[in-house]
């Protein structure tokens, strides 16, 4: 008969690092998929590019309040990428708004977005999630 074992390991420590460097590329992902796909089935994808990027962004506000609250250096090393974060949303509300079937006007906004959020991902991969490896709290 077989027994149940317990083991008293603590569970693995969640790699933030990992994790927003992975979404990172799945949100980048998903805009060169959207480039790449026909007008009539563009619509999902900015769906899904609109999800993921709003989960994106709450999770690296949670990372930016920790950073915050290492004091007044804390606050200045987020003080840029929460102002760039602002602006993506803002971006997202907008696309979440659009009306209309100007392809085109989708297609442009979609690339701008794509630019902002590649510009905001390579700075905070340079910048910010080095500084995960040298603190426990986040």
């Amino acid at each position: 008969m077989e027994t149940n074992r317990r083991t008293d390991t603590p569970p693995k420590p969640i790699n933030l690092r990992r994790i927003v460097r992975d979404n990172h590329s799945q949100i980048l992902a998903l805009f060169h998929l959207y480039s790449g796909s026909p007008p009539d089935s563009r619509r999902a994808i900015v769906d899904e590019i609109l999800h993921e990027l709003a989960s994106h962004l709450e999770l690296e506000e949670l990372l930016f309040r920790e950073i915050r609250r290492w004091g007044p250096q804390g606050r200045k090393l987020v003080e840029d990428p929460e102002q760039e974060h602002d602006n993506l949303k803002a971006m997202v509300r907008q696309l979440q708004q659009f009306e209309g079937d100007d392809d085109q006007a989708i297609d442009e906004f979609c690339e701008d977005m794509m630019q902002s959020a590649r510009a905001l991902f390579m700075s905070e991969e340079r910048d910010l999630l080095p500084l995960l490896d040298h603190s426990s709290d986040v």
